[in-house]
């Protein structure tokens, strides 16, 4: 049965929601009235690697910050830092040892673990690796003071990703000599988070860091009875430092971070235990004790100034990984170091209508991957099954022009050139096992073109961009017939997207971003199961396929002290020539995606103190590339409430609180498509929240 492409539910709420008043930018705490014409200065964004004004951007992009981003929040799961950015999504499947997965536009999807598809920078630092990879385990959230997400691939940017980007930005460093933070958060399932920040500004050096262990039981319980119980325990410690100076005539900034994580998988659920209600953990993966152990650390740099009558950056980082991953009957141990560096030149000049700005540069970065797989033999390491070094080199020249054709007409026209070297030295040849040596070539030229124009409070904004994204080296070393090397079949995803929106403000209250979609994809990547090896994900291409769709977000003051946002994304993601064995799946829905996504949120302020609803409407999603079985759709309601700031002496307080799943849904907060044994339920938990107090002190000047 194929999954439906309406709910009701969505027009019903999209009629609630929608009666209520018209959407805007919220005024400022102490600004007169919302009747008042109240003057806000414009957004900049830097995802374009140059400041650009949100409202003058070619592409769909968005901006999360401020209260929105960090009050009331855990800080404990990705989620909470992209909630509401139209077209961007996330499946928490509350699972550590997996991650939270990621997407833009369907785009991410496809992910076992981590995030894939999607250019990822944090503090400037990618964390994109030159294969596609992408994990997040590092990323502070509860410092976050920024989130910029550029929708669609803009793919002579960034290069190897189909979905878009995301900037993680730190809040800034203190202005005054020194002020010290202690947040403490706990909550159900067993989840407590400790955080200490320092952060100041002193002797020309700005500062800030911070140290976090966070704590999370989980829900899955363990019904064989040995082992953890509940076996979804996970602890993580996170160690981040950022320090920015002048140096040279610009600005050198310094980023370093450091996890160590420890997780247990408890796997998803076939829909007979799932529907029961159980939350317990696949008994396979508690038997095979699926886990994952991971220590990371990693370092950046980037120096910023000018270069004679040119704008220089310049920017290096390096990155060790080290794994230890029991899945149900393979232990692999990797470890991983990469980095890279990149070196651009900038040069603006007026016109007649304008600034017009030239960007150019060169890109390289190095990956190289000791892989050992394997026999699970209870969690333990049996018989080796794979040894190879694998190893990745990537390079880049771009170039990026915005122009100004008219006073109102702007163009932002680019190309970039990637060249991406796969090789593998297979080092396992017992018994007359043959030498899976060798090595894979993918290129991509990758042009991208935008234009936007001011219709005086309004914009509009039209764009088409290539784009290629490669299998990375988990996926091209996984191959059913457990060979060693590179699977020769499984090329790079490509593609073609057209997109068009209008943003802009209706009267005084009233803020707005429409924009609509459509990719032609070549040789998508789709995962699949095989009996022999189930929980292990391995990939294959479809001939073709078309992602198409729209996005709608809004946000209203609705009073001086009540504001409301909204956001509704609508894809429709099918094959159009895609056989397996046999089988013809043309024109099925792809897996892991849900047509209509619906989050809105009515927030109240007063003084110091804050309180918000949010509401997340998920539809049904398709399992597997059959249609012939689907995961329901859902609605979440959480409640937040608290203070920021309230002077207590010396000190300042913001205690916080939360209710999540208020209305005790049951529900499958991820989906594992192609699942063997139709095993697609991620179940996520039951009603719960947390409390939270965050301390702090300020050192005078």
């Amino acid at each position: 049965m194929k999954t439906k492409p309406t709910h009701p539910r969505f027009v019903a709420l999209i009629a609630l929601l929608g009666s209520t008043a018209p959407f805007s930018t919220p005024p400022a705490h102490g600004q007169p009235e919302p009747r008042d014409t109240v003057t806000l200065p414009p957004i900049v964004v830097t995802v374009l690697r140059s400041p650009v004004r949100l409202d003058r951007m070619p592409f769909a992009t968005s901006v999360l910050a401020g209260p929105e981003l960090a009050e009331g929040n855990s800080g404990v799961f990705i989620e909470e830092a992209l909630h509401g950015l139209p077209g961007v999504r996330v499946q928490n499947r509350y699972n550590p040892s997996q991650g939270e997965r990621i997407s833009i536009r369907g785009f991410g999807a496809r992910s076992q673990f981590g995030v894939r598809g999607i250019k990822i920078l944090v503090d400037g630092i990618p964390a994109t690796l030159p294969d596609g990879q992408s994990t997040l385990d590092h990323l502070d959230i509860g410092s976050l003071g920024r989130v910029e997400a550029l929708r669609g691939p803009a793919a002579a940017l960034y290069g190897n990703g189909s979905g878009g980007v995301i900037l993680f930005e730190s809040a800034a460093p203190h202005a005054g000599p020194y002020r010290q933070d202690a947040t403490v958060v706990a909550g159900s399932d067993g989840l407590l988070r400790l955080q200490a920040t320092g952060s100041g500004t002193s002797g020309g050096i700005a500062f800030r860091a911070s140290a976090v262990q966070s704590r999370f039981d989980g829900f899955r319980d363990n019904t064989t009875g040995a082992g953890e119980d509940p076996y979804s325990q996970a602890t993580r410690t996170t160690l981040n430092a950022g320090f920015t100076t002048a140096a040279a005539g610009g600005t050198l900034a310094l980023r370093l971070s450091g996890v160590d994580l420890d997780a247990l998988n408890g796997g998803s659920l076939p829909a007979e235990l799932f529907n029961e209600g159980s939350n317990e953990a696949w008994g396979f993966n508690v038997r095979r004790r699926t886990r994952k152990q991971a220590r990371q650390g990693q370092a950046g740099m980037s120096w910023r100034g000018g270069v004679g009558d040119l704008e220089g950056t310049f920017s290096a980082y390096a990155v060790r990984r080290e794994l230890d991953n029991p899945i149900p009957n393979t232990v692999i141990d990797l470890t991983r170091s990469g980095g890279g560096i990149r070196l651009g030149m900038a040069r603006g000049w007026e016109t007649g209508s304008g600034t017009a700005r030239v960007d150019f540069g060169v890109e390289g970065e190095l990956q190289s991957d000791d892989r050992l797989n394997f026999a699970n033999d209870g969690g333990e390491r049996g018989a080796l099954r794979l040894d190879q070094q694998e190893d990745v080199r990537a390079g880049a020249l771009f170039a990026q022009l915005q122009f100004p054709l008219t006073g109102q007409l702007g163009v932002v026209g680019a190309l970039r050139f990637d060249h991406f070297t796969f090789s593998a030295d297979d080092r396992f040849q017992a018994a007359g096992n043959p030498d899976d040596s060798g090595s894979r070539t993918m290129t991509g030229l990758n042009p991208s073109l935008g234009f936007h124009l001011d219709l005086g409070g309004h914009g509009l904004f039209a764009s088409v961009a290539r784009s290629i994204e490669t299998p990375t080296t988990t996926e091209l070393a996984n191959r059913p017939d457990r060979a060693g090397g590179f699977n020769p079949e499984l090329e790079p995803q490509q593609g073609w997207t057209l997109e068009g929106g209008l943003r802009g403000e209706l009267g005084d209250r009233t803020t707005y971003d429409l924009a609509a979609y459509s990719t032609t994809l070549t040789n998508q990547l789709v995962p699949f199961e095989v009996p022999t090896d189930p929980g292990r994900r391995f990939y294959r291409n479809a001939g073709r396929s078309r992602v198409q769709g729209f996005e709608l977000s809004a946000r209203t003051a609705l009073s001086s002290a009540l504001t409301a946002r909204i956001s509704y994304g609508y894809l429709d993601a099918r094959f159009t020539e895609f056989t397996v064995g046999g089988n013809d799946y043309s024109d099925n829905s792809i897996p892991g995606i849900a047509p209509h996504r619906l989050e809105a949120a009515l927030r109240a302020g007063h003084g110091p103190w804050f309180g918000e609803v949010r509401v997340e409407v998920r539809g049904e999603v398709p399992a597997n590339d059959a249609n012939d079985a689907s995961v329901e759709g859902y609605t979440l309601v959480e409640l937040r409430a608290g203070g920021t700031g309230i002077r207590a002496g010396n000190l300042r307080l913001s205690p916080f609180a939360a209710v999540t799943n208020l209305t005790d849904v049951r529900y499958a907060s991820s989906v594992v498509v192609n699942a063997f044994g139709g095993r697609y339920y991620e179940p996520g938990p039951d009603r719960g929240g947390y409390v939270g107090l965050s301390l702090a002190w300020e050192r005078g000047r």
